[in-house]
């Protein structure tokens, strides 16, 4: 452990920002891409607001996933770096393809037929206009993680044309989700608000390419040739399947070799250090023989 705070979402009240006063000076805190599209408050209606500067400034560096930087005021100092760069699964066998796809929700609240904070964050408005394309035409099947109640009961609703093509499930744990993702041909990332989209990197270390939502906070980084295709919207969805598809059949992404050669802890924690050693070598003392930092917590 060092006295390294990273703040990966807005203070829960008057205690924390309490706390961070009372121990900055003796505490490095440093902002962190994670919770939404944080230090930016969310437009999702399910969540607080703030005003748009008030974490900009507020801590000496952050780490971010901002395509445009030139947010942050001048006295912060920066590396493009979000918590979906750390704690990346390995040594996973690959498994038989059974879907095409698989998208990855977060509990959403199927009582109000997914209408709330988690399908907002995960965009599931648009999900079900690409489902509509993807069933129908594609004649596609795929898995919808965390779709169904906890009692694995009640769905929420997709388009009649997925019927008999789709599973739906309840929330999984990891080693579930896992599973899903390598029978699978791609990951599907529809969101937008989303700056630090773990599901991406995890997909890509199991060596199955992702499908990504090119307005995405974060996240952006990892696709290119090898890993993976882009989409805007529905006006260039039909597209982006034909590429992915075509180069999945032609064996041309090699996901999980580029994800290790640049992310994951080694990388992404040696990064790290050289950043804070760089910045903040007069706050911070490393023990002795540390080779890397790594970010700890949820």
């Amino acid at each position: 452990l060092v006295n390294i705070i990273l703040v990966r979402a807005p203070f829960e009240g008057e205690h924390h920002a309490g706390m961070y006063n009372k121990y900055k000076d003796e505490i490095l805190f440093l902002g962190l891409s994670s919770f939404e599209v944080f230090p930016l408050s969310s437009p999702n209606p399910f969540s607080g607001t703030w005003p748009r500067d008030k974490y900009l400034g507020l801590f000496p560096g952050f780490l971010h996933m901002m395509r445009d930087p030139s947010i942050f005021p001048s006295h912060v100092k920066l590396l493009l770096m979000s918590q979906s760069d750390f704690s990346l699964p390995r040594d996973s066998p690959s498994l038989t393809k059974k879907f095409d796809f698989t998208f990855a929700g977060s509990d959403q609240d199927v009582a109000n037929d997914c209408v709330g904070w988690a399908s907002f964050a995960k965009n599931w408005s648009f999900v079900k206009e690409a489902l509509e394309m993807m069933c129908g035409e594609y004649n596609m099947k795929g898995v919808l993680v965390a779709t169904k109640d906890k009692q694995d009961q009640k769905a929420c609703s997709i388009p009649k044309v997925c019927e008999g093509k789709i599973i739906q499930t309840k929330f999984l744990d990891q080693g579930q989700f896992f599973s899903y993702a390598k029978q699978s041909k791609f990951v599907f990332l529809p969101q937008v608000y989303d700056a630090s989209p773990r599901v991406s990197t995890q997909a890509l270390a199991l060596d199955v390419p992702v499908l990504m939502n090119w307005n995405i906070a974060g996240g952006w980084k990892y696709v290119n040739e090898k890993t993976g295709e882009f989409f805007h919207d529905m006006s260039d969805f039909r597209e982006s399947l034909d590429r992915i598809m075509q180069s999945i059949a032609a064996g041309k992404y090699e996901p999980r070799k580029y994800i290790f050669q640049h992310y994951d802890d080694q990388n992404s924690g040696t990064r790290l250090k050289q950043f804070v050693e760089e910045n903040f070598a007069d706050r911070v003392t490393l023990p002795l023989g540390t080779r890397w930092l790594l970010p700890s917590g949820a």
